[in-house]
């Protein structure tokens, strides 16, 4: 009979979990020719920028544990431009988390001036209309 024993949970600081997921993130894999492999990484980073900790906690790995600080300062920029890069990979989770977002009426004027001031090609763009559409019905 096999026993199947749940490995420990790595503990490390917030700090050592921003490095590691950096590195990971900044890591584009080609699979073939012309095609790359986006990692969820991209994602978390996003999460880390908008300070989204509730979500960053079910995005993460599950064999680690971090310590996290007692608040994250929110910084728009990097949450939309890592979002974007997530986005352009196809990550399903940050293109629903884009969409579910856009209907938070900060989220979406933030993002519509991150859009007309620092990346008005964003791959986020593609995304927007459908979310308009959703909050519609």
């Amino acid at each position: 009979m096999k026993r199947f024993f749940k490995s420990t949970k790595q503990r490390i600081s917030f700090d050592e979990y921003i490095q590691n997921t950096l590195i990971t993130a900044k890591r584009i894999i080609e699979i073939s020719p012309g095609k790359q492999r986006y990692t969820s990484a991209q994602f978390e980073m996003a999460l880390i920028g908008f300070a989204d900790l509730k979500t960053l906690k079910q995005e993460m790995d599950e064999d680690i544990e971090v310590v996290f600080p007692k608040s994250l300062e929110r910084d728009w920029l990097v949450g939309f431009d890592w979002l974007d890069l997530a986005v352009h990979y196809g990550d399903e989770d940050a293109i629903e988390y884009f969409k579910n977002n856009m209907k938070n009426e900060v989220f979406s004027t933030v993002y519509k001036k991150y859009k007309e001031d620092c990346r008005p090609d964003c791959a986020l763009q593609y995304h927007e209309n459908i979310s308009k559409t959703h909050s519609l019905v």
